[in-house]
């Protein structure tokens, strides 16, 4: 082996070394971000980002539960449409429950998400409340579901403020796009008038007692990787009656198991996610 191909082959297992310490980290335990321009690097369920901003916890028309866990992070367009949600819950005279934005870095959780990894994602919780948590329900917190998975029917706990939260936060222009359980969306399809703006509810398994809004890639971040565009027209189709069938069939009639599914390769984060995890 030429020494040329000798110094390509060390440096390309130094690469591999790098990314799996940094797959292997546990960047649930950084507690900051760092400093500096915000910049994201991969998608939204495989990537970190850099210059992340403390979201606060709590404002006069909205709250964030399970404090705890240190995910009130995100990118400046993330805060911005956490100031536009505090107008809302204001405006509303409610108080917005909010769930896990990201951690300090982004990066994989050590339980819950799979995807919360770029600062562009936040779960809203449907609740529909006037006054402030006490610091005990912040964290303990449970919401019931709106969804009666057994017959594919909203249950008693569904509010119509939840419609108007759902279509505020759904024609906010830089969502990109907003996982809701299939019931939910169906529901809404039947009583909407106006269809347009369901485009983009996405029907997606639990989400039955919050929803995922997801934020469009910042144009100045070249690292983030978008999703592919969501289909054109409300959805409200054979296609969500197909989830909603799915779904029904599968809690009555719950699938066996198999043990010889093959299993998932691991994902391996854009290598400039190591730098930012090994930031100070």
């Amino acid at each position: 082996m030429t020494r040329e191909l000798t110094i390509i082959s060390k440096i390309l297992a130094t690469n591999l070394l790098l990314l799996t310490i940094a797959n292997a980290q546990s960047w649930h335990t950084v507690k900051h971000p760092t400093s500096g321009a915000t910049e994201i690097h991969g998608s939204y369920a495989n990537g970190c980002f850099s210059g992340g901003i403390i979201i606060p916890i709590k404002q006069n028309g909205y709250e964030q539960v399970r404090p705890s866990r240190n995910r009130h992070y995100g990118t400046p367009n993330m805060m911005t449409f956490i100031e536009n949600i505090n107008q809302f819950g204001i405006q509303q005279q409610r108080i917005i429950i909010l769930g896990d934005i990201a951690q300090p870095r982004g990066g994989p959780a050590n339980f819950g998400h799979a995807s919360h990894q770029t600062g562009l994602d936040i779960d809203i919780w449907l609740e529909d409340r006037h006054v402030h948590l006490s610091n005990h329900l912040r964290e303990n917190l449970n919401t019931p579901s709106v969804v009666n998975p057994s017959n594919g029917k909203i249950n008693q706990h569904w509010k119509p403020f939840y419609r108007d939260l759902l279509h505020y936060a759904a024609t906010y222009p830089e969502t990109e796009r907003i996982f809701v359980n299939p019931v939910i969306k169906a529901k809404l399809c039947e009583t909407e008038t106006n269809k347009a703006w369901l485009e983009k509810l996405r029907p997606w398994y639990g989400h039955d007692s919050h929803f995922h809004v997801r934020l469009k890639c910042p144009t100045a971040s070249q690292g983030c990787i978008p999703q592919d565009p969501i289909p054109k027209g409300s959805g409200c189709d054979t296609n969500l009656q197909n989830w909603v069938r799915d779904q029904i069939q599968w809690t009555n009639t719950p699938p066996t198991k198999s043990n010889s599914s093959t299993p998932k390769p691991k994902k391996i984060l854009p290598l400039e996610c190591q730098a930012i995890l090994q930031h100070p």
